[in-house]
């Protein structure tokens, strides 16, 4: 089977933006690809686009390769909708007997519309494994699969979604993560030593998107499982820092403790360092101490905004004060921390997003990173959107893209009582408030391990390189103008809001 893993297109994400960028790792490839490695016995090859450009030429060459049937599975993101669909005709036009089969968030909650728009012959909903695993078997064997659970597929003109099918119940039934897949672009990958530990979250935020896969189930593997993946990064593959990507690591205190004295008691704390994630408000001492020891160096939260009201209206279930205490008391055991945030929140005012910077620049944090709020399919923040007439995507979703607001003016989602250019403005503003800030910027720069909170991507002694230079020099010059054009669009804006203020004054008098 032929796994494709598309690029995010560069009308969602500046090309200047992605080469500072990490190639992030494609774990879902890694998985679904180890599922059939081990269970089928089958050969897998994998194309990451992010590191290779896909071709005609080379994609015919890699599906020439295949046994027939031939089957090729593509991960698809909301961002990287509109690449999906052009390789999906790629595909058919190299051989139309191929079977593609589409995975992943979007596919789940949308697989009729993306059946339609592209030549995908099925979609795999919500977890895949095992019913990837199925279809698999039935395409090789010639069965018909119309009556596997968890997928949507066409035929005779039509289109049938077949019912869900339950999430696993024993991760460790998993076979191991394909990491050799990747391992000819280990030097690509700034965040090979990748693992996920468990999967799900309990929590309902209106813009998390991760509930149409698992819903409100948490699962997670063994530590035993957990400290091979470790042994296989550490040992084989030599790396040096190991990403825990789970939605969060606190949300079951015993198993965090477990694993943690698990690395503790096999001695990777002394060969690795440890990144993870969590929230504000499962931080304690005894945590924080247990995470020092097993040498996690940083500990990334979602904070998202400073107004406690804002906290309620996207059901975050915790306080500002929670992670404003739990940032300070990761600066005081000596663990760095990295925030994120996001504007353009429902029912957010300026004050609201200059509150959140400033409370943000007064916490010894080590990275942040505002994004403006995307209204993801299956999420409430999508339907709140659609609700309120204020739902704006492009076709193909181009728009729906975390970086898309350096380049594009057209946000998905707008707040009533905000203009989109103003909402842009202050995004941009508070990214630049917070790392040029002297300190902060040094540290970005020279000496943090985790650059630009584990995001911006440098090489050692990027200042000698020519080329970094000139990448540097046309992203800064891109940047001003971007702020000069939105700029002038916010005094535009504001002349104009004064007019039809007046017009309304003249007339009620």
């Amino acid at each position: 089977m032929l796994f494709i893993n598309p690029a995010v297109d560069s009308v969602s994400q500046p090309k200047v933006v992605k080469k500072f960028t990490y190639a992030c790792f494609p774990t879902s490839v890694g998985f679904l690809a180890g599922y059939l490695i081990g269970k089928k016995g089958d050969k897998v090859e994998v194309i990451d686009e992010q590191i290779t450009d896909i071709e005609p030429g080379l994609l015919e060459d890699a599906l020439g390769r295949l046994k027939n049937p031939r089957i090729a599975g593509i991960p698809n993101l909301t961002v990287t909708t509109k690449r999906v669909i052009e390789i999906t005709r790629m595909i058919k036009r190299i051989d139309p007997k191929v079977l593609i089969v589409l995975g992943g968030i979007h596919p789940t909650v949308l697989p009729e519309q993306i059946l339609k728009r592209s030549e995908a012959d099925v979609v795999v909903r919500k977890e895949g494994e095992l019913t990837l695993g199925e279809l698999y078997d039935h395409v090789r064997e010639g069965r018909d699969y119309k009556d596997i659970r968890g997928i949507s597929y066409k035929r005779d003109g039509g289109i049938y979604h077949n019912a869900d099918r339950e999430l696993m119940k024993n991760l460790d039934d998993i076979p191991p993560f394909a990491y050799e897949l990747f391992e000819a672009n280990l030097d690509r990958y700034n965040d090979f030593g990748t693992i996920i530990s468990s999967r799900g979250c309990p929590f309902d935020c209106i813009f998390c998107s991760q509930r149409a896969i698992s819903g409100n189930t948490y699962r997670f593997f063994s530590v035993s499982r957990v400290l091979d993946d470790i042994k296989k990064l550490v040992d084989r593959y030599g790396q040096k820092k190991i990403w825990f990507i789970d939605d969060s690591l606190t949300i079951n205190k015993k198993r965090l403790f477990d694993l943690l004295d698990g690395i503790i008691a096999s001695g990777y704390h002394k060969k690795v360092a440890f990144i993870g994630t969590t929230r504000g408000k499962e931080i304690t001492y005894d945590v924080l101490e247990r995470f020092k020891a097993a040498n996690f160096i940083s500990l990334a939260f979602g904070v998202e905004t400073g107004s406690e009201r804002l906290m309620k209206v996207i059901d975050k279930k915790e306080l500002v004060e929670d992670n404003v205490r739990a940032i300070k008391m990761c600066k005081e055991a000596g663990i760095m921390s990295d925030a994120s945030l996001i504007f353009g929140l429902p029912t957010e005012t300026r004050r609201d997003r200059y509150d959140t910077l400033k409370m943000v620049c007064s916490l010894p944090l080590d990275g942040a990173r505002f994004n403006i709020a995307i209204p993801y399919p299956g999420t409430e923040l999508y339907r709140r959107a659609e609700s309120e007439g204020r739902l704006h995507i492009h076709e193909n979703w181009t728009n729906c893209c975390n970086q898309y607001y350096i380049q594009g003016d057209d946000l998905p989602y707008v707040p009533e009582g905000t203009n989109g250019a103003t909402l842009i403005f202050d995004t941009i503003f508070a990214n630049l408030a917070f790392y040029f800030r002297p300190k902060v910027l040094y540290k970005t720069l020279f000496e943090s391990q985790l650059s630009g909170g584990g995001v911006l991507s440098l090489p050692k002694k990027w200042y000698l390189k020519p080329g970094i230079l000139l990448s540097f020099a046309k992203f800064f010059l891109m940047v001003a103008l971007r702020v000069s054009e939105i700029s002038l669009k916010v005094v535009f804006y504001a002349i104009t809001r004064k007019k039809e203020d007046r017009v309304n004054v003249t007339k009620e008098e």
